[in-house]
């Protein structure tokens, strides 16, 4: 029986032509680019990124209306509002963190902006009390965003965005000093 040896591609030979270089090349390139943009298949997709001017922006457009002064941004409370929009995007299910900060979660089955977000929670103002704008458990559930939004007391926010697993974003404000103290006004 015959041993048949396979010739080896040598780059610096003569023998071989600059086309077989060319395709050797472009194979490992198509190859290299495969191996670098696949995901694995039980990751998330990429989250947008938080427009903080608009965010702060629409948060103190309704702050204004009620002479609440404005809030900032805090890079640091954007971290944990990014870290817990993070976990509930795994389930995509809306569930406060029970941290130390205000909180509001807002989930869309498609995609939102920091302007819509924002105007989602002000809705509720339908249902707030301007004329006695104390929080009182129960009776301001039904605007508890919005009060939140407009706190007087809460000073600075930050925000996270992620896309669910299953579909949709998840978006998560956190506010400190938190709002929405039983028998304190909003404003």
């Amino acid at each position: 029986m015959a041993l048949i040896r396979p010739k080896l591609f040598n780059p610096f030979s003569n023998t071989h032509s600059m086309k077989g270089l060319l395709v050797a090349g472009v194979l490992i390139a198509v190859f290299s680019l495969s191996l670098t943009s696949r995901q694995p298949e039980n990751s998330l997709p990429a989250n947008p990124a938080v427009d903080t001017t608009l965010l702060v922006k629409q948060h103190n457009f309704y702050r204004q209306r009620v002479n609440a002064p404005d809030i900032h941004w805090s890079d640091e409370l954007a971290v944990y509002a990014q870290a817990w929009a993070n976990k509930l995007a795994k389930t995509c299910q809306l569930q406060h963190s029970g941290g130390k900060y205000g909180e509001n979660i807002y989930w869309t089955s498609d995609e939102a902006n920091e302007q819509a977000v924002v105007d989602y929670w002000a809705e509720e103002e339908k249902y707030f009390n301007h004329k006695n704008p104390t929080y009182i458990r129960g009776k301001s559930s039904k605007s508890g965003h919005y009060s939140q939004v407009i706190w007087a007391k809460s000073t600075l926010v930050g925000a996270g965005v992620a896309n669910c697993k299953g579909g949709g974003q998840i978006w998560v404000c956190v506010y400190d000093p938190p709002g929405n103290m039983i028998g304190e006004k909003a404003y």
